[in-house]
């Protein structure tokens, strides 16, 4: 079947296939749908098969596939539904989980963890603690410390909130002024 290059429909469902998809399954590039449904097939489904990049529909339903279905590239376009009734089927888009997919993603997230994640995020936040603790505590107590500073900063933000209060005052004269 696999070299059948020009292959674009076919229908294989409910006709007692037994055996594996074979990997070269790939080389058929016409490929626009595939139904290999309620037959007696079994083993892995090829990881070749994402290359496929033409099906738009595929259903391999009542079968007996097992292993981690490859949903990457294009495989990763179809529901659960082109899958069940795999009893051995596991991995997205199924519920079912695969037993190595938690232990994968445990120790990926702990090696990535300790290299990328955990001593990035500490030393990232204690630079942002001690940056606002001191952004905020040195003028304080500079302002504290010199009397005349302190004097002078008070009266420069007092200076600023009068032009914006000011400006503001113009700004609303200027706009009910022209609304009469």
């Amino acid at each position: 079947m696999t070299k059948l290059f020009g292959l674009v429909f076919p229908n294989l469902s409910m006709n007692h296939i037994i055996g594996e998809i074979p990997e070269s399954i790939s080389k058929l590039r016409q490929l626009s749908s595939i139904d290999l449904s309620s037959n007696n097939l079994f083993g892995s489904i090829p990881s070749s098969m994402s290359s496929l990049s033409f099906l738009g529909y595929l259903i391999m339903s009542n079968n007996n596939f097992s292993g981690k279905i490859p949903f990457v590239g294009h495989m990763s376009t179809f529901t659960k539904s082109a899958f069940t009734r795999n009893p051995n089927l596991c991995g997205a888009p199924l519920v079912i989980k695969c037993q190595d997919e938690d232990l994968d993603k445990r120790q990926s997230a702990s090696v990535e963890d300790k290299i990328i994640g955990g001593y990035v995020d500490q030393w990232f936040y204690l630079s942002i603690g001690l940056g606002f603790a001191v952004g905020i505590l040195v003028p304080y107590f500079v302002l504290a410390m010199k009397r005349s500073w302190c004097d002078a900063y008070l009266d420069f933000v007092d200076k600023i909130v009068k032009w914006l209060v000011f400006r503001r005052r113009v700004t609303y004269a200027r706009n009910h002024a022209q609304r009469q």
